[in-house]
């Protein structure tokens, strides 16, 4: 199926709002994910097979959206997200020697997007999700800054497989991954990104808690 089906995604979605809308797409971790295509033991994922595939997510994304929002809702909206970035080149383990690989957090207002230059398989977004799902809304994206082809979990090594197999990573390099991942989340979601970000607000914010500390402090001599 490739990449391809995702360009009837986007069209169909586009063409759903009239051309008044951008649609983008963000895989997530299916690195042993096939498509859900009818029929038995395997479709050749031809034109036919991607426009049907493709549109069926286009509309899962209409359904999504179609349902009705009050003025009052409308006015509780921010009116912009803002964006905190903090991203890593990290050697990992790998069969024939380190391999370099950039990993990144993204946080959009409430979201949280954790890249991977490769195809990671499920068990790594179910793990991110689980392990920030109570500070942002995660969303695990792969195939980001780069491409390192398979990117298996630890357990998928003694299983085997074609993507362990491929895999030009070594069992090990999981954990660095989960790890490396959830200090930049921790960069991006709590104060320390604060401390130093230029966004007027963050400035503003700090100039007023400065203010405050000031104030305490001469109040209490």
């Amino acid at each position: 199926m490739g990449v391809y089906f995702t360009r009837e995604t986007n069209c169909f979605v586009e063409m759903c709002y009239g051309g008044e809308t951008s649609s983008m797409f963000l895989q997530g971790c299916a690195g042993d994910i096939r498509p859900n295509l009818p029929g038995f033991p395997y479709r050749c994922a031809d034109e036919a097979d991607i426009q049907w595939a493709g549109r069926d997510l286009g509309g899962a994304v209409v359904r999504s959206l179609a349902r009705e929002v009050t003025r009052e809702k409308l006015s509780q909206r921010p009116s912009y997200y803002a964006i905190r970035v903090a991203s890593k080149i990290v050697s990992l383990p790998g069969k024939e020697g380190r391999v370099p690989a950039e990993l990144q957090a993204m946080k959009i207002g409430p979201y949280l997007l954790l890249t991977m230059p490769g195809e990671p398989m499920v068990e790594y977004g179910f793990k991110l999700e689980a392990a920030i799902a109570d500070r942002a809304i995660p969303i695990i994206v792969g195939y980001a800054n780069g491409y390192l082809g398979y990117i298996a979990t630890t357990d998928a090594y003694d299983v085997g497989g074609y993507e362990p197999t491929r895999s030009k990573l070594a069992p090990e390099a999981e954990a660095v991954i989960l790890d490396e991942l959830g200090s930049l989340a921790d960069l991006v979601v709590g104060d320390v990104f604060e401390s130093f970000s230029k966004h007027p607000k963050d400035v503003q914010r700090r100039e007023a808690l400065e203010k405050a500390n000031s104030l305490k402090s001469t109040s209490t001599k």
